[in-house]
């Protein structure tokens, strides 16, 4: 590994860590010696990570290596990347295991989690006699704001920039109090303590950026404006990457700037730039990608940009990528696997975003083929049935299949219909009901009302989407019914207005066109389809002169657009007949506001990929080797676990024991690798009833557990791992905890899905990335 000389340099430091809070009754196989706080969060050691930002808060007692990791630790609090800045102070308190700042920083990296931050926060203050005046005050406001986390939220929040404010007035050269105490201030907006003057609390953002122009705290003064007046954050959207260029959401931020200005192509860049970063990140340390906060969120905005932009091929590729992504177990309900929840996830947006893309560049086939093999099929948690029916209707009506957009029309219809049966029986019932009370006329009312409520949404949006097919209905009928169309049309809500008006052309109305394509174009200023759809419908309607106009402004507009897509490829014929050269886009001047920016390139790469599984050879309980390599073409899913001694390690074997064979049978082989010896594993079959089916091998000297991430730098501790291999040796999965995984049938399915999913990849010639193991 590449920190491999680091941590050898650790395997004298870090025993004291470990040992120092060692607690009478050792805990359970996997979980932190010093309380459950540590089990969660980072447990592999940090290394130096270059540009994380130019911040310096002077430890009273530290080595220079403590300094240089708790300054790290600063600068990705400031660039929210707080698991990372998690590790980086664990790095400090290994070096340093009475630093009390250390555990300060722990804390404020889990500000969200009261009860983690609270138990970092108790370490300090057990530590605070040997630190400085200057950090007890630091510790103290922490300490204050996490005191009784069952008090006023708000009272909390503004006690703790009190806090920070009076640290700010005593030492009045402190940066990073100023800088926290701004952070706060906008934190606390959120929270519902409103920002009354953003003017003033400028004035303390203009104050660290004049001493410090390139401080992270531009983060903050794009966070103030963006909701606000985001002209007024330009300067810091050009500043903000560049001020610590080795966090990816540094670059994210300008984004939002940038967006609200409606200047995509200026945010895409910012966007793609902290995509890179996060993924050269994830896959140089095996992280998994939705791990990262804010990693999809940012992922699925830059879709969002690349259609504005007319960039279908970016779009699809990069939405294909998140789909493709291992997805993190989470369950709404713990313990039960079919409520797992996908909200905020990848796979959820990648989903969302590749069928929204073949819709607005009207890619029928794609989007049926997609819907139809399963990608974008039903869920009912990213993608609903009606929602199914919708799109698919749609692209069935519109690629020539109208018996088969009819087929989803009536599914609409048909839903609709039940559920408006189902609201009109319980209308009744509680009509009943309540004049059986002898309620008043108007507590009856009231009844009526409360039982309509738990249907009107679904109602009415099932009737948008049977009124929205049904036009399409009508204009792909043989021959077309223009005026049915023209009758549904108004009754229309949640569709795009260029769509929308593309629409009316179609019904015949290029009034009604005209009208609604032009209030797209000033709501959607600086996105190429409507735009373009307003060349297409201004051209049509016969008015040439203003065609030419908008024509004039979409060919520096879309000059980075794909210029295959159906729109633009129409729009070639209008360019013609305007007499535009055949290649009619040109560049726009650059702009003049922007800050240093990197080749995108040298940031990282465009798609994660995963990392290459470390290879070994391990005995079983006979004594037999068995390599990785003896699987190479096969999926192999391994389990790390911790020995005889650990019951909930024998609770996991034993829970995926009884599906061993559905893993078989779909392909997949299982192993499991033991901390304990040959004779350590002879024993486990002593102790449990009959055998596993799947082979059990011995890894003593944790040196599989170490390659594999599956272990704690800090503690000097193996961890609970279970990692997919896929055919080319590359993890597709994983998970590293202190307990072990213990849901089979859910990872069987989401197994058999990215195995598919790289299959498919590789059938459509989608290049899947290998990336070497770092070395």
């Amino acid at each position: 590994m590449i920190h491999r000389r680091l941590i050898a340099l650790l395997g004298l430091l870090l025993p004291v860590f470990a040992t120092a809070e060692t607690k009478d009754e050792k805990p359970a196989e996997g979980h932190s010696y010093h309380g459950e706080v540590f089990n969660e969060g980072p447990r592999q050691a940090a290394v130096v990570i270059p540009g994380t930002g130019d911040v310096h808060l002077k430890l009273s007692k530290s080595s220079p290596e403590a300094q240089r990791f708790f300054n790290q630790g600063l600068g990705q609090l400031h660039g929210f990347w707080d698991f990372e800045a998690e590790r980086s102070f664990r790095q400090v308190a290994a070096i340093d295991p009475e630093c009390a700042m250390a555990y300060w920083g722990m804390a404020m990296a889990n500000f969200k989690n009261d009860t983690r931050g609270k138990g970092f926060i108790e370490e300090a203050t057990e530590r605070k006699a040997n630190a400085s005046p200057r950090e007890q005050q630091w510790i103290d406001g922490l300490a204050g704001y996490f005191s009784d986390t069952k008090l006023d939220a708000k009272k909390r929040l503004r006690e703790f920039v009190r806090s920070l404010e009076k640290i700010s007035v005593e030492y009045p050269d402190d940066i990073e109090a100023q800088a926290f105490l701004l952070k706060q201030i906008y934190y606390n907006h959120g929270k519902g303590l409103e920002i009354t003057s953003h003017y003033a609390v400028n004035l303390l953002a203009e104050k660290i950026l004049s001493a410090d122009p390139d401080h992270p705290a531009n983060h903050y003064q794009i966070h103030l404006w963006d909701k606000e007046d985001a002209a007024k954050a330009l300067n810091a959207a050009a500043n903000c990457g560049p001020a610590a260029p080795g966090i990816a959401h540094m670059w994210h931020m300008p984004g939002h700037i940038y967006s609200k200005l409606h200047r995509y192509e200026d945010a895409a860049w910012q966007q793609e730039a902290s995509a890179r970063i996060d993924h050269a990140h994830m896959m140089r340390f095996q992280v998994i990608p939705d791990q990262i906060s804010n990693f999809a969120h940012n992922n699925e905005w830059l879709i969002r940009n690349f259609n504005y932009l007319g960039q279908l091929d970016r779009s699809v590729e990069l939405a294909m990528n998140m789909i493709s992504l291992p997805r993190l177990p989470k369950f709404k309900e713990d313990g039960k696997p079919e409520t797992y929840d996908p909200k905020g996830s990848s796979w959820q947006y990648g989903r969302q975003r590749l069928r929204d893309t073949l819709v607005r560049f009207e890619q029928w086939e794609e989007l049926i083929e997609h819907s139809e093999n399963g990608l974008l099929g039903v869920d009912e948690k990213s993608i609903l049935q009606r929602d199914y029916d919708r799109f698919v209707g749609i692209a069935k009506f519109e690629s020539g299949d109208h018996a088969g957009g009819r087929e989803h029309l009536d599914a609409l219809t048909s839903v609709l219909n039940e559920k408006t049966k189902s609201r009109d029986a319980a209308v009744i019932k509680a009509e009943k009901q309540a004049k059986d009370k002898g309620k008043s006329e108007k507590e009856i009312s009231k009844a009526r009302e409360s039982a309509e409520t738990e249907f009107k949404k679904d109602i009415e949006t099932l009737g948008h989407f049977v009124n929205e097919l049904s036009v399409y209905d009508a204009l792909s009928s043989k021959p077309p019914l223009p005026k049915r169309a023209g009758e549904l049309l108004p009754k229309l809500k949640n569709v795009v207005k260029w769509r929308h008006a593309s629409l009316w052309l179609r019904a015949g109305n290029s009034e009604k066109a005209i009208s609604l394509i032009k209030e797209s174009v000033k709501s959607d200023e600086g996105e190429v389809l409507p735009l373009a759809t307003k060349v297409e419908i201004l051209f049509k309607a016969g008015k040439r002169d203003e065609a030419n106009t908008a024509f004039e402004e979409l060919r520096s507009l879309a000059h980075t657009a794909d210029s295959d897509i159906p729109l633009l490829r129409r729009l070639d014929s209008v360019a013609r007949a305007l007499g535009h050269p055949e290649l009619w886009t040109i560049a726009p001047p650059a702009p003049t506001d922007l800050g240093k920016r990197p080749p995108l390139d040298s940031l990282g790469p465009f798609r994660w990929a995963p990392p290459s599984a470390p290879g070994f050879v391990l005995p079983d309980t006979t004594g037999k080797m068995h390599a990785l390599s003896d699987f190479a073409g096969e999926p192999v899913l391994i389990i790390f676990y911790l020995g005889k001694e650990c019951s909930h390690c024998m609770e996991q074997l034993n829970a995926f024991a009884p599906v061993a064979r559905k893993y078989e049978e779909a392909g997949i082989r299982l192993l499991a690798v033991s901390t304990d010896s040959i004779d350590g594993l002879r024993e486990t079959f002593d102790a449990e009833t009959g055998t596993f089916p799947f082979p059990l091998l011995a890894d003593p000297s944790l040196d599989q557990f170490k390659a594999y991430r599956a272990y704690d730098d800090f503690e000097t501790m193996a961890l609970h791992g279970t990692f997919l291999i896929d055919g080319s040796g590359d993890v597709r999965w994983q998970d590293i905890s202190h307990e072990p995984f213990m849901h089979p049938e859910w990872l069987l399915e989401e197994c058999l899905r990215l195995i598919k999913l790289l299959e498919f990849t590789e059938n459509k010639d989608l290049p899947a990335l290998r990336v070497p193991r770092p070395i």
